[in-house]
């Protein structure tokens, strides 16, 4: 099986333009790129200067179609896709194996977090690979070796288990500095204030693990102090409060 040369894109939203530019950067000729929603596809085609396909069909002269599209929809283009060309999934918790049919499926998922507006270096995100076949695992590992210094094979069961933790790492931290951007807005206090913090506590991770580096009212049982926050707080806001401080009263009795 030879290598990777060219890809056709199924999907327009962050994932797909992120890996489309980085794999474009490193000499991989993008074919098409195709949408449910035809003007999106035409917004991305002409950003990276390629066609926009018509037909799943016209996907079929590209070395890989890369599906970067909701899991819900993974079902129902996975099998159509596979009858055309190889194709990969980005997804961190679909198990998209069983949708192979002519030509071999397989993951290529990229553990980050992506926004349109804002670059990534695809070379500091880790990229996970797996499919049924092993010649194909390995044109997968060879393609994510192109943009990426950390590249592993790694089998469903397990990316599901690394897709949970980063919900937790990452959509559960920003919904709660969200929540603290809304306290401070409301007090008139400055969010910058609050970065050299937030910053400290990631780079307090380089040092030693998240249960040892942990403080705050609820580590150390202050009371009166949580009773005090708790009273700040809108009703929504307080139970995210109260459910955390007692996990980690529970996590340090």
């Amino acid at each position: 099986m030879r290598t990777i040369s060219s890809i056709s894109i199924v999907g327009a939203g962050n994932v797909a333009f992120h890996l489309a530019t980085g794999l474009l950067k490193a000499g991989i000729r993008i074919d098409y790129c195709w949408n449910r929603t035809p003007e999106k596809a035409a917004e991305l085609a002409a950003l990276f200067q390629c066609k926009t396909a018509s037909t799943l069909e016209d996907l079929a002269s590209s070395d890989l179609i890369l599906c970067a599209v909701s899991d819900d929809a993974l079902s129902s283009l996975l099998p159509q896709l596979s009858d055309i060309a190889q194709v990969v999934a980005t997804s961190g918790t679909v198990n998209v194996l069983p949708f192979s049919t002519n030509f071999p499926v397989g993951v290529f998922y990229p553990l980050q977090t992506f926004s349109r507006n804002r670059a990534v270096d695809l070379a500091t995100v880790p990229i996970f690979v797996e499919s049924s076949s092993s010649e194909f695992t390995s044109v997968l590992l060879t393609l994510g070796n192109t943009i990426s210094r950390t590249v592993n094979e790694l089998p469903c069961e397990k990316r599901v288990q690394l897709h949970l933790a980063a919900v937790f790492i990452n959509n559960f931290t920003n919904h709660l500095i969200d929540i603290a951007q809304q306290q401070l807005t409301q007090a008139d206090l400055s969010f910058d204030w609050l970065k050299p913090l937030l910053l400290e506590t990631v780079e307090n991770l380089n040092d030693q693990t998240a249960f040892n580096a942990q403080t705050g009212p609820a580590r150390r049982a202050d009371l009166k102090t949580i009773e005090r926050h708790i009273n700040m707080l809108s009703p929504e806001q307080s139970a995210v409060y109260k459910l955390l401080s007692s996990s980690i009263q529970q996590r340090y009795k």
